[in-house]
């Protein structure tokens, strides 16, 4: 809480978090490794949620080796990155105390800020300047990624992380920062709220404007899924064409190629523009490849069967609800020989197992299975592929935060710690997907690259991907 904070609420904090002690309801924080990011949910402030109950040491981070300890990271760090960052602490329950941990940060005011910025250490309100990792701005110079701070020490001091000005009035902002009652992005009175500072703002030295881009060309095709369609050993590319809302069927060879525009087969006359999170599997079990997708006017989940040329007469196998889930990817993720699918819940951040029966339904409700607890919100465009061929389908991922690619693999009930097998630029691809291109028992990732609309082939190496070929030229 700030030095002239209010003792009245400072009080009922202190209490409150008290009898959460005595209730047993306090928990312990988690000290893995920095994961996932989630997803911020707006919030309206309510009482007793303002300012800090204290901090904690100041310490580096677990595992951290930089030019200077103390100091801002050794690279510089896009705004766009520090919102990110601090959007993966809100709303995965984290609590609130200078001793707990997570991903090697400080759970307090402070230690939620140097974590943001990806300072080497968890510093303290009071050294932020001292350190040499701000400087004072001004208040009209105030962009996302800055800060306001009061530096006070220990529960005197508090810091907000900035993101944007609500309106042109510039009286209330948007903003993130970590309070006993958790960690909040929500909108701010300007600096702060009344009775407590002073604040002023600050900007972290090694934070850099995003860098501007061309736009991306329009997406020519959308929602693409690998299914072998015509049951030759070799996964096809089917995807919606964005101005039409057809879909098209583009056949694979063993060499790593697909067909061209020329030679696409159109397989769905319209409408599918209307469909979303397109997946595909044997759900069926009869030897050819179906798709699923959601139809966002229902929420309705439908089984489109795969006819060895095509698709049939839909089928529902989900009632409703379905647009409330992203991400849908397919396959056998317990090696149990039938489809099941996986997806992200859009309001929770968690991953969910929709096993399949091999008779063309899936369980739901009270039997899908949770296989991630949270912050797959952060990670986008999801593929169900078997990376070692082991009969199970992995997960792999892009981390919108950093741009690197990772993979989840499948132990036949859940998933296994992620591994990095794509260093970074993986926000400038989107629609991937993933099977076997190439006839060589592994699975391959195909995916868009944004700003050329050019498809790419990663060939699968068993343990991850290789070198990219270009098999669209553009257009997709």
């Amino acid at each position: 809480m700030s030095r002239y904070g209010l003792n009245t609420r400072h009080a009922a904090v202190a209490a409150l978090i008290a009898g959460a002690v005595a209730a047993g309801t306090v928990v312990a924080v988690d000290t893995a490794a920095f994961a996932a990011p989630a997803a911020a949910t707006a919030e309206t402030p309510v009482a007793d949620d303002y300012g800090s109950t204290g901090q904690g040491a100041e310490e580096p981070v677990d595992g951290e080796v930089r030019a200077s300890l103390y100091s801002a990271a050794s690279t510089k760090i896009t705004r766009s990155s520090v919102i990110a960052r601090a959007k993966s602490w809100v709303g995965i329950g984290l609590r609130y105390g200078g001793g707990g941990r997570h991903g090697g940060y400080r759970t307090d005011c402070s230690g939620f800020v140097s974590m943001a910025w990806d300072l080497d250490s968890s510093l303290l309100t009071d050294t932020f300047g001292p350190r040499g990792v701000t400087e004072q701005i001004s208040k009209g110079e105030l962009k996302a990624g800055d800060a306001l701070l009061d530096d006070g020490s220990g529960p005197n001091g508090h810091i907000v992380l900035f993101e944007k000005w609500v309106d042109s009035s510039r009286t209330k902002y948007w903003g993130f920062d970590f309070t006993p009652s958790g960690v909040h992005h929500r909108v701010y009175d300007y600096p702060y709220y009344d009775g407590y500072g002073p604040f002023v703002p600050v900007r972290n030295k090694n934070v850099v404007d995003d860098v501007t881009t061309p736009p991306a060309p329009a997406p020519g095709m959308t929602d693409l899924v690998a299914v072998n369609i015509n049951g030759d050993a070799v996964d096809d590319v089917v995807g919606v064409e964005a101005s039409t809302g057809k879909l098209w069927l583009y056949k694979g060879t063993s060499a790593g190629t697909i067909a061209t525009g020329s030679t696409r087969v159109e397989i769905g006359s319209g409408g599918w523009n209307g469909m979303s999170n397109l997946a595909g599997g044997d759900f069926t079990g009869d030897g050819k490849d179906d798709l699923v997708a959601t139809e966002e006017s229902s929420g309705k989940l439908y089984l489109y069967p795969g006819t060895g040329s095509g698709v049939g007469a839909r089928k529902e196998i989900g009632s409703g609800g379905w647009n409330g889930m992203k991400d849908l990817v397919g396959g056998d993720f317990t090696g149990d020989g039938k489809a099941d699918i996986v997806g992200v819940e859009k309001s929770t951040g968690q991953l969910w197992l929709y096993k399949g029966n091999g008779a063309g339904s899936i369980g739901g409700g009270g039997t899908r299975v949770l296989i991630g607890s949270g912050g797959w919100n952060g990670m986008h465009d999801l593929v169900g592929m078997d990376i070692n061929n082991d009969g199970k389908a992995d997960i792999v991922g892009a981390e919108t935060s950093t741009g690197k690619l990772f993979l989840y693999k499948s132990n036949g009930t859940g998933l296994n710690a992620r591994t990095e097998i794509g260093s970074g630029g993986w926000n400038g691809m989107n629609d991937l997907t993933g099977g076997d291109f190439t006839s060589n028992a592994n699975d391959d990732l195909v995916g868009v690259e944004k700003a050329t609309g050019k498809l790419y082939l990663y060939p699968g190496t068993g343990t991850g991907l290789g070198a990219r070929k270009e098999i669209g030229t553009g257009g997709w």
